[in-house]
Order: C-alpha cells, then sequence, then structure tokens
C-alpha cells in the first residue's frame, strides 16, 4: 500500500477521481430564477441551449427563456461537460439537444438543434466537439 501510495500515478489518478467527485456534487439538478415576482424551478437537463445576453445568461427551454444573472464561465461550471459544450464563447449547447452539426465558413460550424434553431460553433470550440467525438461513451 505505501508502495502504491509512493507511485505518482496512483496519486494522480485519485486526484483525478476526488476532482469528479467534487464536480458532481457542485453540479446542481435544478437552477432557480427569479423573474418577474415569480420564482421558477428549472431542471438543468431541461434546457436547450444557453447563449450570453448582456450581463446575463438566456437559458433556452423549448419555446421559452429565462434570464439567469451569471457569467458564461459560471454557467459552463454549473452544467455536466458530459452533457453540455461550449460552442462559442457566449453559447453552450445540450448535446442531447444537438440533431446535427455542418461546416460553414472559415473554419466555423453551424450546430441544428432539434427545434431547428441555428447556432455557430467557432474555430476555437471546434477542438473540443473532436475531443467529445473521440471520448469511449
Amino acid at each position: 500500500m505505501i508502495r502504491g501510495l509512493q507511485n505518482g500515478n496512483v496519486n494522480n489518478q485519485l486526484l483525478s477521481l476526488l476532482g469528479e467527485l467534487r464536480r458532481e456534487q457542485e453540479m446542481p439538478d435544478r437552477f432557480i430564477i427569479k423573474s418577474g415576482g415569480r420564482v421558477i424551478f428549472l431542471r438543468v437537463e431541461e434546457i436547450d441551449w444557453m447563449r450570453v445576453v448582456g450581463n446575463y445568461v438566456r437559458l433556452q427551454v423549448g419555446r421559452d427563456s429565462h434570464l439567469m444573472r451569471e457569467t458564461m464561465n459560471g454557467m459552463e461550471a454549473k452544467v455536466s461537460p458530459d452533457k453540455f459544450l461550449r460552442i462559442h464563447r457566449s453559447t453552450i449547447v445540450n448535446l442531447d439537444r444537438v440533431k446535427e452539426v455542418q461546416p460553414w465558413v472559415k473554419g466555423e460550424y453551424v450546430v441544428i438543434m432539434r427545434d431547428g434553431t441555428r447556432l455557430i460553433m467557432s474555430r476555437r470550440y471546434r477542438e473540443r466537439l473532436n475531443e467529445r467525438l473521440t471520448k469511449p461513451i
């Protein structure tokens, strides 16, 4: 056991597992949104996509949208990287809601959602999609 603890590889694996466990514990399964005197409980899995709107993030849920005062980096940290993918500095998509991805201009792509919404994936975030495609399920 002591030999295993001295092995850097085992230590790295343990730290990685602990980090994943912390992230899972920190990720909420719903967001609480205050809007017009109402309080809305929105399950994270219901979100189709998110986009920055000024100092807010617009959460698109079917035909409804809700605004949350949060940064895009903050939202990215709050949702599961297995279910959500950032495709642009201002956009995150729920991978379960993506229908297809098509090449567009200058190395960018168009992400077509199941409801027909078309979102731009920038070149900068294209590599993340490639990593996801090669990641075992």
